[in-house]
């Protein structure tokens, strides 16, 4: 069995490449994404809007924090100018923003770090980042001085969810490291031995080997290509 933990607004992908595999699969959403709202989303507004002409690059990080930005240039349409730059992390990320009326230019590398790469060799100038509190923190440490971030949701957590995780052996797919984290530390040690893990990044691996000390645990951990749903199913599907 595969199972998938991200949060249900993120995994329609994920369930439409399920519903295609001849594989066991379930859905264990651990997550869920919540906006910053009220004064907290009023005070980001007025922030952007004062400070967003400063800027030649604006970076979705995720699909949520793509529906975010797109909320807010959509009700202030004169906020962008031709002359800026808007970047996605991957084609999810970039769907959301055509979907919304915007174009923007994804890495050859979907990742932060194809972003980073591409950025510094041919788009110079300061960068706002859009991003959730469980950001990796590859890019602001990247462009450091250089970057503004607008930390725009978070992801809450629910132990209820463990229960709907088997206790026969699964691969368990790990897309951040703070989702690997809460299983760890809240699901039964002998549920979690006979479990395998693949993770969507080296960066999530160096992680993860800073808590797990036991080694069933960490001969069972796999890292994907990429962290895209057809990449870490893939490698998945090599493990079960």
């Amino acid at each position: 069995m595969i199972i998938n933990t991200r949060p249900e607004e993120v995994s329609k992908k994920i369930i439409e490449l399920s519903e295609r595999e001849k594989v066991e699969f379930r859905h264990v959403h651990m997550s869920r994404i919540e906006f910053l709202s009220g004064s907290k989303k009023q005070q980001i507004y007025r922030e952007v809007i004062k400070n967003i002409h400063t800027f030649s690059n604006i970076i979705f990080t995720s699909q949520a924090s793509a529906k975010f930005g797109s909320e807010l240039f959509n009700l202030h349409p004169s906020l962008l100018n031709s002359k800026q730059n808007i970047f996605s992390v991957g084609n999810a990320t970039k769907k959301i923003l055509i979907d919304n009326g915007f174009s923007s230019t994804i890495p050859s590398n979907k990742s932060s770090q194809g972003i980073i790469e591409l950025i510094k060799e041919k788009f110079p100038g300061k960068n706002l980042i859009f991003c959730g509190e469980n950001s990796n923190m590859n890019l602001q440490n990247a462009f450091k001085e250089n970057m503004n971030e607008v930390i725009c949701y978070k992801l809450i957590f629910d132990k209820n969810q463990l229960e709907d995780v088997p206790k026969s052996s699964a691969v368990i797919l790990i897309y951040n490291f703070l989702t690997f984290e809460f299983i760890y530390k809240n699901l039964e040690k002998d549920l979690i031995k006979n479990k395998s893990f693949v993770l969507a990044s080296e960066r999530i691996k160096s992680e993860v080997l800073k808590i797990v000390e036991e080694t069933e645990i960490l001969n069972k951990i796999f890292v994907s290509k990429s962290y895209t749903d057809e990449d870490m199913l893939k490698k998945a599907k090599e493990i079960i």
